[in-house]
């Protein structure tokens, strides 16, 4: 079956208050943070201090139960078109 892709819109994100940082969530004990120029992956910084990585948790589970399946967020992108 696969992976479920899902996605959320930046500005519901913000409306949450989620991070607008890109990271990654290792066995709920290791956060990367990827850090990032205009255009290119130039760093991680590795997190494992306890209350990050729960933070971190939170916005990612938040960010999960928000968001929609990429088929319907596929079709909200064609009729912004």
């Amino acid at each position: 079956m696969g992976e479920r892709i899902t996605s959320l819109w930046r500005a519901e994100a913000d409306r949450l208050n989620l991070p607008s940082e890109d990271f990654w969530l290792f066995d709920s004990r290791m956060v990367a943070l990827l850090k990032f120029d205009a255009d290119n992956l130039v760093g991680v910084e590795l997190i494992t201090e306890p209350a990050e990585v729960v933070r971190y948790s939170m916005a990612r589970d938040a960010a999960t139960h928000h968001a929609v399946p990429y088929e319907e967020f596929a079709a909200g992108l064609a009729v912004k078109e």
